[in-house]
């Protein structure tokens, strides 16, 4: 391939890269292919760019491109973070059912937050999921969306064809906590009312007055 095609498809790849950002695509899968199109025009025109550019000087050569990658490296980063705190979610999450599942509330226990931890204490956790008999089968986290005006608030939307504490799709709240993220968990969520039963009503009248009344 001479040096006109490979242009084209840089060219291609880069108006691929614009229709993804203006897709709202990954943007770390963005990142990267830009960084394959940087380095790709870098690897072709690395005379001109030493001799026109950097005047010959390693030096300079290797001062611009550590800056580079820096530049890709902290870019990388920043992108990424969106990606980081959604499997921290998920992970959270996963830990936290995986350990009801498996009868561990203790351990369960430590994935909820310090507040739920303070209006629900350790024994009746323990004791709300041993009486009613909570089980937790397969499940799957469907979507984990972050609060707009709160960065320490998430979502995870959990479902399960055998029911989550009596929801076949929870919407699990998440709070950031020393760096970690830890699921927001109330009393009431486990504890289920029950509808009361009325007795029925004792029929005033003696018996051949409730049958006739029953039958007319």
């Amino acid at each position: 391939m001479n040096k006109q095609g490979i242009y084209v498809t840089i060219i291609n790849s880069f108006i691929g890269i614009v229709a993804s950002v203006l897709l709202k695509d990954n943007a770390v899968v963005t990142m990267i292919l830009g960084a394959l199109v940087a380095v790709t025009v870098i690897f072709i025109e690395r005379e001109w760019l030493n001799e026109h550019i950097f005047r010959g000087r390693r030096s300079n050569a290797l001062t611009a491109y550590v800056f580079l990658i820096a530049l890709f490296l902290a870019g990388l980063f920043i992108a990424s973070e969106p990606m980081r705190k959604t499997s921290a979610i998920i992970a959270s999450t996963n830990a936290f059912f995986n350990d009801v599942k498996s009868g561990d509330h203790r351990g369960a226990y430590a994935y909820i937050s310090k507040a739920s931890q303070q209006s629900y204490p350790l024994a009746d956790f323990i004791g709300d999921h041993t009486s009613e008999r909570v089980k937790i089968k397969d499940f799957t986290i469907d979507q984990v969306t972050f609060n707009k005006f709160d960065n320490k608030k998430a979502l995870a939307v959990v479902s399960s064809p055998f029911r989550l504490y009596g929801h076949e799709t929870l919407n699990l709240e998440l709070v950031k906590e020393d760096a970690a993220w830890r699921v927001v968990f109330s009393r009431k969520m486990v504890i289920t009312e029950k509808p009361l039963i009325s007795p029925k009503a004792k029929k005033s009248g003696g018996a051949i007055t409730n049958l006739f009344n029953a039958l007319f």
